[in-house]
């Protein structure tokens, strides 16, 4: 928080304004252990928005946001062998930087046909806040991936689920590619050959370190974001995902103490299952090589007919009529 309060007054905005408004005093956002609660931090980026005299924020804030935001999780990528390695890092901690609680945004990588493809998956229940929050990972991807590499990210197509904004010459200049609007998903590719080029600033032991620092502080942060912590465990296999009581026998609850918690977050137990089996199904439909028949098979369904009819529930589309959207779009 301390950051982007300094961020909003670098842009001239009046950040103590906005934080007093929204409850933040100094101890809050200058103390180390002090924590912004998730309301807060949406009131405050709600704020800036409207105070900002352009469209771009969520462009502006993904550029300029500061390798000290990642903490631990920055270190661990830049001491990773490879863009891949770093990568996986990156989602696997993907909450640490404390950006939106729960499943509100989730970031997914793929490889497809000789593409790397990072895929932003943004609730709308985000409301105003949403074309923000998918800006900003997507403007940080380019400057995250430069500080990794030690170069630019070779991208080349970027396809975006909202119609152009007003700003869209910034997108030319930030992600310079081909780019499609009003897309079925939003997706970020690049060339792969470069996932497993070696990293200049790789460290074996500093990976061991701040993976365990990550790891510790991960768990900090998703303590009491109970539909996070379940995500990570459905994830793990989302054919076949735990019944609500073993999952609650993971988390060390009931099952009626669990669904208790996830009800106060706004989530049951399937719609947490829904998520993680759209976000693959999305991924996979965006992979030629995969029938959709294997994609329901890997999603659990036995057959390509529950798939449907779940995905259509989903999304509004029919899986095929996703996928031709997707390879037949509009490419500026």
């Amino acid at each position: 928080m301390m950051w982007l309060l300094d961020f909003l007054s670098s842009i001239g905005l009046d950040s103590q304004a906005i934080a007093a408004k929204n409850g933040i005093d100094d101890t809050q956002h200058y103390g180390h252990d002090s924590l912004i609660s998730a309301q807060q931090h949406k009131c405050v980026l709600l704020d800036a928005m409207h105070a900002y005299a352009g469209t771009d924020l969520g462009l502006t804030l993904g550029l300029q946001r500061s390798i000290a935001t990642h903490d631990q999780l920055a270190y661990l990528m830049l001491s990773s062998a490879t863009l891949r390695e770093a990568s996986n890092a990156g989602l696997t901690y993907q909450n640490y930087s404390g950006r939106f609680s729960g499943n509100l945004v989730v970031t997914t990588f793929s490889e497809i046909q000789a593409q790397g493809c990072y895929q932003i998956n943004a609730k709308d229940a985000l409301g105003e806040l949403r074309l923000l929050a998918i800006e900003d990972i997507l403007a940080n991807i380019v400057t995250t991936a430069r500080w990794v590499l030690g170069q630019a990210l070779p991208i080349t197509k970027l396809r975006c689920d909202y119609p152009a904004p007003a700003h869209i010459a910034r997108y030319e200049s930030i992600f310079q590619c081909p780019i499609e609007f009003d897309a079925p998903a939003t997706q970020l590719f690049f060339n792969a050959e470069i996932l497993d080029k070696p990293l200049p600033q790789a460290s074996p032991q500093s990976v061991m370190l701040y993976k365990r620092l990550c790891e510790e502080k991960s768990i900090t942060h998703s303590h009491g974001d109970i539909a996070w912590q379940l995500s990570q465990i459905i994830v793990e296999n989302p054919a076949s995902p735990p019944s609500l009581h073993d999952a609650a026998m993971r988390l060390h609850c009931s099952p009626r103490t669990l669904s208790r918690k996830l009800l106060a977050q706004g989530w049951r137990y399937q719609q947490l299952i829904d998520q993680v089996k759209e976000i693959h199904a999305r991924r996979h439909l965006s992979d030629p090589t995969l029938s959709i028949t294997r994609i329901s098979q890997q999603l659990g369904y036995a057959d390509s007919a529950g798939f449907h009819r779940a995905f259509k529930k989903w999304t509004g589309y029919s899986p095929r009529a996703f996928r031709q959207a997707l390879f037949n779009g509009h490419i500026r």
